[in-house]
């Protein structure tokens, strides 16, 4: 049956229902919930027959407000009510309200809404798009125990999962986090079968899909692990690989229907995993209105904290360049370029890449060694990474910990790069101390002669590498380039150096001697040009040896040189010319360091 009623009220709308009761013989008991559903006159069609569907597994009262303010001022001054009774037929045994709102009435929908809730019986409030900003303080998100939105509705879907995060009140809820439930029970149900210690993990799927985006975060949360969120040409979420120290457990699905669990010791097997519609998410919903926990401890994770953006679609490339470089007989890496938005995500990103690369680096060898470096940017990456919820996913005590340079000072002296990353970081891990190895300090037992620190330090060094710190990692002659003295340097899986704005890099100066060595790892640098005058460094011979070389930049008074230093050839002039790994050599920048770099380039 139904009921038109034009210029209306609440109360003549109750009186209708009841009315429609009495004549279909159909008391309004059994009905669970009411279901209120805030959308436009082109959209509410396509909302109200998923509604209506869900509604048969919940019997609902459903209303649905269109709101329709005027265009002119004469009609956004008036107030009006229309309203559509719809009981039995496809309703099934709920009811449907169809409201529409015009003029200033619009602004004032709960005082419609109020009166016509079932009593005693929760609310739901759904938002098919255009949601309000804080959904728990609506008007009309405050009557309901559960407020559901849709971001990938939106017309930026990341964007609306930051706002999801920074708005979350107990109660809310996203169709796009309903989306992933199969996915989550599949990959729970694999990890209970497995069990084996998860290090890393990697979710594809379609570029602004807040599906992927929320699986990665719900995965980034539960685990502790790094996350990389990899693009795919779709549909929706594409595949899942968990890394395990026995294998890859895999959930890949290519068709948006019928997927395929891969677990190591295992079979494959077919999973049905479709891709559902409105009404099942809808009815998924209603089946639980208390708060969702898990929702909230995904979509609050922070999307920053994934490995995200440029670093997942380049990965595959710079590996590629990599390779390319070393079938073509070079014996370095040429530079890649990743450019971060500011230094903040900037910071961010590179310690979650810094965490890949040392679960990396302890699968395939057991051990990782990193060379950190001092500066602004060096340190800024360090407090990121001690705020990074996947460094919990690296096993600390099989990190050795070196430096690419150091101030020649009194140990603990605040401006040492070893006193600043303890401070930053390194106390806050549990590192093995045997493993941690700073350079000397001026009040240490070589007193103040900086060229016997730099020897001990090169000794040092020698000694990791013979012990197979150097597994694959130094070149010929011990990683010393052309010195042949036998000395050697272990393969730093990463080694971070910071940019100078005259192009300096570690502590070698453009056109300062410790620049050209070439025969030594690890040399002791008087008179620099910035204070303090005194110092230790790699040599460029030694920072050749590692495996990767990140140089790290942010700040338009970095712009110049890193431009420079891309187009330089002689190490001696301009030292970050000639800092590059093996395997491979990573620039990154934040957007004002590359501003003055080519657009090509940039890309």
């Amino acid at each position: 049956m139904n009921i038109d009623l034009t210029d209306t009220t609440s109360g003549r709308i109750n009186a209708a229902l009841v009315r429609a009761r009495r004549a279909m013989g159909s008391p309004a008991v059994g009905m669970v919930l009411t279901l209120v559903i805030v959308t436009d006159e082109g959209s509410h069609y396509d909302a109200l027959k998923a509604a209506s569907d869900a509604s048969k597994e919940h019997p609902s009262r459903i209303l649905v407000v269109v709101r329709r303010p005027g265009r002119s001022p004469r009609d956004r001054a008036m107030a009006r009510l229309d309203a559509e009774v719809r009981v039995g037929g496809e309703t099934g045994t709920g009811e449907t309200v169809l409201l529409r709102l015009h003029g200033e009435l619009a602004s004032h929908a709960h005082s419609v809404v109020l009166p016509l809730l079932l009593p005693d019986a929760p609310v739901v409030v759904w938002w098919p798009a255009d949601p309000p900003e804080y959904p728990s303080k609506d008007p009309l998100g405050a009557l309901a125990q559960r407020r559901i939105t849709d971001a990938a509705e939106t017309e930026d879907p990341v964007a609306a999962l930051r706002g999801r995060a920074s708005s979350y009140a107990p109660g809310d809820t996203d169709l796009a986090w309903t989306r992933v439930t199969l996915w989550r029970s599949v990959l729970a149900a694999a990890l209970d079968q497995k069990q084996a210690r998860v290090t890393r993990a990697v979710v594809e799927g379609e570029e602004y899909n807040p599906s992927s985006e929320l699986l990665a975060l719900w995965l980034a949360d539960r685990l502790g692990v790094p996350v990389e969120r990899v693009l795919s040409g779709g549909p929706g979420i594409t595949a899942v690989r968990l890394a395990t120290e026995e294998g890859d457990v895999c959930l890949e699905r290519g068709d948006g229907s019928l997927a395929t669990l891969s677990v190591p010791g295992q079979p494959d097997r077919s999973v049905a995993l479709h891709r559902r519609s409105t009404a099942e998410l809808i009815a998924e919903e209603l089946r639980r209105l208390d708060p969702d926990e898990t929702y909230a401890g995904a979509v609050r994770f922070g999307l920053d904290h994934l490995v995200r953006g440029q670093v997942a679609e380049m990965e595959a490339a710079e590996a590629a360049q990599a390779e390319a470089a070393r079938a073509t007989g070079e014996e370095q890496a040429p530079p890649q370029i990743v450019v971060h938005p500011d230094k903040e995500r900037m910071a961010r990103a590179t310690a979650a890449r810094l965490i890949t690369a040392i679960v990396d680096a302890q699968t395939a060898r057991g051990r990782a060694h990193i060379a950190l470096t001092g500066g602004r940017n060096g340190n800024a990456l360090l407090a990121a990474l001690a705020q990074a919820p996947g460094r919990d996913g690296v096993d600390w005590s099989r990190v050795d910990v070196w430096w690419g340079d150091e101030r020649f000072l009194p140990d603990g002296d605040p401006d040492r790069n070893h006193t600043q990353a303890r401070e930053a970081l390194l106390d806050a891990l549990p590192l093995e101390p045997s493993r941690v190895h700073p350079m000397p300090a001026g009040d240490g037992p070589h007193g103040d002669d900086v060229d016997a620190a730099a020897e001990a330090y090169a000794a040092e060094l020698a000694a990791a590498a013979g012990e197979g710190g150097t597994g694959d990692g130094a070149p010929e002659g011990g990683g010393t380039g052309d010195g042949g003295t036998g000395a050697a340097v272990p393969a730093f899986d990463v080694l971070l150096l910071g940019l100078g704005p005259d192009t300096h890099v570690a502590s070698l100066f453009p056109g300062h001697p410790a620049a050209e060595e070439a025969g030594r790892t690890v040399v002791g640098v008087r008179r620099a040009p910035k204070p303090p005058p005194t110092r230790i460094s790699l040599t460029i011979p030694a920072l050749r040896a590692a495996r990767e070389v990140w140089l790290l930049a942010a700040g338009e008074d970095k712009a110049e040189a890193a431009a420079g230093a891309l187009t330089a050839g002689d190490p001696a002039r301009t030292p970050a010319a000639g800092a590059r790994g093996r395997e491979r050599t990573l620039w990154i920048l934040d957007g004002q360091a590359a501003a003055l770099l080519p657009e090509s380039v940039r890309g």
